[in-house]
């Protein structure tokens, strides 16, 4: 019985709305969407750590440009959100992403990954240099 509840589970999480969205692209979920925006408006400020880092064992990645799902009681930020955003922060975007370029091992992983810098709004920075990066 134990194993069949969790077979019924598994078929569920495969068979779920995440599980069907564009493959290699996040859905912005709530939370992420917050992150999001914290991490746009401290683009600026967020290009120092970005200069300070020396390795990055992993990089994560949030597509601002995919719908997220939307509940009843959800308030979710679109898209078109995002570029508002953006437009007001271009400043601090573009002082983010010439660190991204500048800094020799963030631009490597940022290749490797077939990431182009200009498409990069936020980003955050993990104790041990992972790199979450929000783009569009």
């Amino acid at each position: 019985m134990k194993a069949l509840r969790i077979l019924l589970t598994a078929a569920l999480l495969v068979a779920s709305p995440v599980a069907m969205a564009i493959h290699g692209s996040a859905q912005v979920s709530e939370i992420d969407g917050q992150m999001a925006v914290s991490a746009i408006m401290s683009a600026g400020t967020r290009a120092s750590l970005v200069a300070n880092v020396t390795h990055v064992p992993s990089v994560g990645v949030i597509r601002l440009s995919v719908r997220g799902m939307r509940g009843a009681e959800t308030h979710m930020l679109t898209p078109e959100d995002f570029k508002i955003l953006a437009r007001k922060y271009t400043g601090g975007i573009a002082r983010l992403q010439r660190s991204l370029a500048a800094n020799p091992v963030t631009r490597e992983a940022l290749d490797r990954r077939n990431i182009a810098i200009g498409r990069v709004w936020g980003v955050q920075v993990g104790s041990n240099g992972a790199l979450r990066l929000y783009i569009y």
